[in-house]
């Protein structure tokens, strides 16, 4: 299947616009179709899910609009001044206005979880022509049950501080969302009493055989008008938590094929408004050329790139006059597109732009709206052609200078940026949590490890494993804890062992006091068991707030790997703006027109 590039643009309210990715057919287009996304951690999930939808619909002659509800991936915040109290709702009816702009005369929409209860919402005030409801949330109550369940079991505090705000996993809701998504409730009226054409005419219900509720929903929606099926593959891609999410093939097939079935086939052109940039107003800590009249807030300037030989995908993030100093560049983590955790890449390159930094945020190939190099859609996230990425980027991005960069990863994209570093020189570095202790990928099938992995631990996997001694089995049973340190000192102790007789000549310690004695600026930012790795391999023991010369380590007890509490993401974010702009901020002071005339 291939996957061709979407035209992005910017649509809805100027002051807190939504980013949206258009599919557009190589052919007259039979209609548009909306997709509306889940929220939270199923928003990550499904994210590749709805770039293969979307590429399928195009096959068959439709333009597919994916898009971000405000506050959510790469659109702008919703406003404090503005009654919220349908905002996802809105949201849905923005894009519907959008795609209707460009002059089809057929529109659909689909509906993911709780993206077809936004969905259902716009019948109030404009019926589409089709409508698929696609593992609907019967109530939005029960959604935020089970998110609430699920912070739990991260280990992430359900509500901070602030009990109006709810923290779940990657997603902060705000009170003004709770009580819009806690209003939601498919189930509300007796057994099929949805009256026909208040969602559309054509209705597609996709259920889960395996859930309760979903019976009462086939109920609710018993009615002519209303194509009822059940869809698998749903728990296997929104249920994982940290397993890798599958995309549902059957799903998305059900999905395209019933709307290729009940659409009209006649085709008209399309007319696209050129919104692939836009300009906003950010808060600034300090006043400056490129500010707004009043002060207090800077202009900047977002719009999609691709880079590279591979055709990554960027949004870049800077002042309306441009960036001085290094370019900031964010990399998409593990199999999640370039947002970051919770949004964090999207926050800071918009708070580093309003300092007068340039900024990119990337989807590594294979993920996100990034191609893959070889045309596989199961791409290995500790692929080395990950490195390949962050390096062709920053060519990219400063072709006089690809060093002159500060580079921003998590997890495995936090493993990634340290490689690129060591080859580039880069300016800076700040990993979060670096994976550097994984399976690397070229290992699998008995080869060595590639010469460019300079940070990785290499973990083997037997191809199968030995049958463990009864006492092992009763030991680990019994005590938990100490049979997982232990198991732990015991790789440890393999590796030192394979070090010293030559067997691996690298390791993340070693190689990160390399990275700052070379003249890379590092902050190393981890929770205990990934210092482990760094202490004892080279670094050696040391304290939260450690400085020497270009590296700065901040090793935090109660860090989660994945960002996943509000608190960790607000934490770090403080400790990576207090380094960034205490170290390169006079680099990007933005200048004024005759300067940047002069520059140019």
């Amino acid at each position: 299947m291939s996957l061709s590039r979407p035209v992005t643009v910017w649509f809805g309210p100027e002051e807190s616009s939504l980013f949206g990715a258009l599919h557009m057919p190589a052919v007259p287009t039979r209609g548009a179709v909306v997709l509306c996304p889940p929220l939270g951690r199923e928003y990550a999930y499904s994210h590749s899910t709805f770039v293969q939808l979307a590429s399928q619909l195009t096959q068959l002659g439709f333009a597919a609009l994916r898009f971000d509800y405000r506050s959510t991936g790469d659109s702008f915040d919703r406003t404090a001044d503005r009654s919220e109290a349908r905002g996802f709702a809105d949201d849905v009816k923005h894009a519907v206005d959008f795609v209707r702009t460009t002059g089809v005369a057929q529109v659909a929409v689909v509906g993911m979880r709780l993206g077809a209860n936004f969905a259902s919402v716009q019948r109030d005030t404009d019926p589409v022509d089709a409508v698929v409801l696609w593992d609907p949330c019967p109530t939005g109550r029960s959604f935020l049950r089970g998110q609430r369940a699920l912070a739990l079991f991260a280990g992430v505090r359900v509500a901070d501080e602030d009990a109006a705000t709810l923290d779940l996993p990657g997603f902060k809701v705000s009170p003004e969302m709770a009580r819009e998504i806690s209003g939601l409730d498919l189930l509300a009226g007796e057994p099929g009493s949805v009256e026909a054409g208040t969602y559309s005419n054509k209705v597609l219900l996709l259920t889960r055989s395996e859930r309760v509720a979903d019976h009462k929903l086939v109920d609710r929606f018993d009615l002519p008008h209303v194509v009822r099926r059940e869809v698998k593959g749903q728990p296997e891609l929104l249920d994982v938590h940290d397993d890798w999410p599958t995309v549902p093939a059957e799903g998305i097939a059900t999905v395209a094929g019933w709307l290729d079935e009940v659409m009209p086939r006649s085709g008209s052109e399309m007319a696209v408004p050129n919104r692939s940039e836009i300009t906003v107003e950010i808060p600034s800590a300090e006043p400056s050329p490129s500010a707004a009249p009043g002060g207090g807030t800077m202009l900047i300037r977002e719009r999609a790139v691709w880079l590279g030989p591979a055709g990554l995908f960027g949004i870049e993030t800077e002042p309306v006059l441009g960036g001085f100093g290094p370019v900031c560049v964010f990399v998409s983590v593990a199999n999640e597109h370039r947002i970051g955790p919770g949004r964090l890449w999207v926050q800071l390159s918009r708070r580093l732009a309003a300092e007068g930094f340039r900024c990119v945020r990337i989807d590594v190939s294979g993920f996100g709206d990034s191609p893959a190099r070889d045309g596989r859609l199961d791409q290995p996230v500790h692929s080395i052609s990950a490195i390949e990425d962050v390096l062709d980027t920053t060519l990219a991005v400063s072709p006089d200078d690809p060093g002159n960069v500060v580079l921003f990863g998590l997890c495995s994209s936090g493993y990634q940026i340290l490689e690129a570093a060591l080859s580039l020189s880069a300016r800076g570095v700040c990993a979060l949590n670096p994976s550097v202790k994984f399976p690397p990928p070229e290992m699998a099938s008995g080869g060595p490890m590639d010469d460019r992995r300079r940070f990785c631990l290499p973990v083997i996997r037997p191809r199968s494993a030995p049958r463990e001694p009864r006492a092992v089995i009763w030991l680990k049973r019994r005590f938990p804890t100490l049979a997982t340190k232990l198991g732990r000192s015991e790789q440890m102790l393999v590796w030192r062992s394979r070090s010293v007789i030559g067997h691996y000549r690298n390791g993340p310690g070693r190689r990160l006091l390399d990275l700052a004695q070379a003249g890379t600026d590092v902050l190393l930012i981890c929770g205990p068991a990934e210092m482990q790795l760094f202490s004892e391999s080279g670094l050696g023991f040391v304290r939260r707030g450690y400085r020497k010369e270009h590296l700065q380590v901040e090793a935090i007890l109660t860090l989660d790997h994945g960002l996943f509490p509000a608190r960790d993401r607000e934490q770090v974010a403080d400790l990576i703006l207090d380094h960034v702009l205490g170290e390169f901020h006079r680099d990007a002071e933005p200048a004024g027109p005759a300067e940047r005339e002069a520059a140019h």
